[in-house]
């Protein structure tokens, strides 16, 4: 069996189109490039030369290759080339209706077509993701709450997906734990944590009523390191950037009526609003060429560094082997 690449149906091996939505299924080992069909273990093509898609990338030697670098060192993504990618990850939505006898449940739903949730009831925080192991949310929680953590640690899980999908593009690679270590390496170093937290309270903020908003985590990662007005300025317009993209595709599915829903479960559980963290809000964001070209040079950067420096390298070892056990 074949999972269909687009709405994840599965399918016989012998199909040539997604027996759900019609997608051309894409026969294994055969070279992209010229066609030739090669043996399942094949990396590069047989006649060709060049690396088979799909393939993946199980090691940091492979990764941190020469051959991978000038791939990631040439790679340019058009914007046409990008609303693409950013349509693929969305697309498995279009083909479920968001359900659920309660509001939570609804927002799980959605949740859940990306990634598994699961209950969490220890520790303090309010939820968080795990790779390879789904979004963990504290039902501890009264439900809108619980809502605005699922959207939060959803928006973590979605920002992480267009970054892995870049990338297994530039590589023509297939997702794996090796490529994921790195990923999420990227995006807990200093500057680009604190781009991530305001992406996610962004895209929470957008979907909760007005007054709830709330940057907590990211005012106390801002306060933990001590990062000069300048960075911090740059990180928030480049979260909000994404942001604003994932905005864009989730009301399609948090739409109209579901907004109306959560601001009811607010009233019913006798949330009390604030207003301060609403200032925290911005409208500034990167054109999206610039956002993608800046997306791309700082990943070479931190690519580079991380195939010199046996401290990064370790680090990285250490996250792969919490994702393999998880």
């Amino acid at each position: 069996m074949i999972n269909c690449d687009l709405c994840g149906t599965l399918n016989f091996k012998e199909n040539n189109y997604c027996t759900h939505c019609g997608n051309k299924l894409v026969m294994e080992h055969v070279c992209p490039y010229c066609g030739e069909v090669n043996l399942d273990y094949a990396t590069h093509c047989i006649k060709c030369k060049k690396q088979i898609n799909p393939i993946e990338i199980n090691d940091f030697d492979t990764l941190f290759s020469q051959y991978n670098e000038d791939l990631l060192s040439n790679a340019e993504i058009s914007d046409v080339e990008y609303n693409k990618l950013l349509k693929n990850i969305f697309l498995r939505a279009d083909y479920i209706e968001v359900y659920g006898n309660t509001t939570k449940n609804k927002i799980l739903s959605l949740a859940s077509v990306f990634t598994e949730c699961r209950p969490k009831a220890r520790g303090y925080e309010r939820g968080f993701i795990f790779l390879g192991n789904g979004i963990y949310y504290d039902d501890r929680l009264v439900d809108a709450v619980q809502i605005s953590t699922i959207i939060h640690e959803l928006a973590h899980y979605l920002l992480f997906s267009i970054i892995e999908n870049l990338l297994c593009d530039i590589f023509s690679v297939r997702p794996s734990t090796t490529l994921q270590s790195f990923i999420w390496y990227f995006l807990t170093l200093p500057e680009f944590k604190i781009m991530n937290e305001y992406c996610a309270h962004t895209v929470e903020g957008r979907f909760v009523p007005y007054g709830y908003q709330n940057y907590g985590s990211f005012n106390l990662l801002i306060k933990q390191m001590g990062l000069d007005d300048e960075s911090v300025k740059g990180m928030v317009i480049f979260g909000n950037s994404f942001a604003n993209e994932i905005i864009t595709y989730l009301e399609k599915y948090i739409d109209g009526n579901l907004r109306d829903e959560i601001k009811l479960q607010y009233r019913k559980d006798s949330v009390a609003p604030s207003y301060e963290e609403i200032l925290t809000e911005t409208n500034d964001s990167l054109p999206l060429s610039l956002k993608n070209r800046t997306l791309l040079q700082v990943l070479l950067d931190i690519f580079k560094e991380a195939s010199q420096e046996t401290i990064i390298r370790e680090e990285l070892e250490r996250i792969k082997e919490g994702i393999e056990q998880n």
